[in-house]
């Protein structure tokens, strides 16, 4: 199968690979784009799924373990090249080899028994897709931006980044602004910034499991039933649908430059002032929930070998640009409400009084 090429942020992230399927964090419904689009991006990532990872460095003989261990990983010092081997079923192996990381077009190898069986965390198993998030927020850091556990929406002048735990209220509150109050669309759950600009992430569909959003009677249905039984949602009973069925293209916004940072929390309705180092404390506890890539697998083996990869300065890199992100917004807001419907509606209440 030749390439298909994908971008999950304009400019800034794409995928080259030769499977059509794949979905990770960064895009569970990314739409194919032309190599021009791909050679764009600052960060391009290649994956390449095949039947069984042949020997890739010439030499005659079955693909083996190299020198150096590292549990289910072997590697070879100063030597920009990994393997995963695991016994299988029926005698199959589960592979990954990893080359090139500290190049300009990392890539991925992986044979289909990994790709399709392994679909989620677990263990020392990671899915393809964690294992592309891991390593997109790697690179990401490497090159001066960070991947945002956020929503974010434009409203007039002002572009608000919205952070908020898991399950307050983010996603809903971005859907809303847009789709009942006409806002432009840049992010419901993950978008890159450079500290000073946000990196539209559209094709995440988190918003799928809101029934407040997604007035499909499967949708309502399975909204109802996974409250019943949570396990549901691991299982693919539904498409995601991409977030141009429900704000339209012209409203899409691939960046812009940070105005506002609002901090969504449960308590006493009201829109209050934050002092910037909280929010930034705030910011960096959010991220530190939603990525991994400091204890990614993969990455701290391949570190082991390949001490250059250097997983602490991107740790370091996390905490400068989110610094610069909430230093450099012209307001940093905490919105309360018991009310996760009201969000929407205070902040942009606030913004157009001033």
């Amino acid at each position: 199968m030749s390439d298909i090429f994908f971008v999950a942020s304009k400019h800034v992230l794409g995928v080259r690979t030769n499977s059509s399927n794949f979905k990770w964090s960064y895009g569970m419904n990314m739409p194919q784009v032309t190599q021009e689009d791909f050679e764009a991006c600052r960060i391009k990532i290649r994956l390449t799924v095949v039947d069984q990872i042949e020997s890739t460095d010439g030499s005659q003989g079955e693909w083996s373990d190299l020198p150096g261990k590292y549990h289910y990983f072997s590697g070879m010092p100063n030597c920009d090249i990994l393997r995963y081997r695991r016994n299988f079923l029926f005698g199959s192996e589960l592979q990954i080899e990893a080359r090139d990381l500290l190049t300009e077009e990392p890539h991925l190898l992986v044979n289909k028994h990994y790709f399709k069986y392994i679909t989620h965390r677990f263990m020392n198993l990671h899915s393809i897709g964690y294992i592309l998030t891991d390593l997109a927020s790697l690179l990401l850091l490497q090159r001066g931006f960070t991947p945002v556990h956020c929503s974010s929406f434009q409203s007039g002048n002002a572009t608000v980044v919205v952070l908020a735990p898991p399950n307050t209220g983010k996603t809903l509150s971005a859907m809303m602004s847009c789709m009942e109050h006409g806002a432009g669309f840049i992010a419901e759950d993950l978008a890159i910034t450079d500290g000073k600009t946000i990196y539209s992430v559209p094709w995440t569909s988190t918003f799928r499991y809101y029934s407040s959003v997604d007035q499909g009677r499967l949708n309502a249905f399975i909204n109802k039933a996974t409250k019943v039984f949570p396990p549901l949602e691991l299982l693919p009973l539904t498409k995601p649908k991409p977030i141009d069925d429900y704000v339209e293209s012209r409203r899409l916004i691939d960046s812009a430059p940070i105005t506002h940072v609002a901090i969504l929390e449960r308590g006493d309705e009201g829109v209050f002032h934050e002092k910037s180092d909280e929010a930034y404390r705030k910011a960096l506890n959010l991220n530190r929930y939603e990525f991994n890539y400091h204890r990614a697998p993969m990455l701290v083996a391949h570190e082991f070998f390949n001490p250059e990869l250097n997983l602490d300065e991107a740790c370091l890199a996390e905490r400068r640009i989110l610094r610069t992100m909430v230093d450099s917004a012209k307001e940093l807001l905490v919105v309360r409400t018991t009310d996760a419907t009201r969000y929407a509606g205070l902040m942009l209440d606030h913004l157009g009084k001033n």
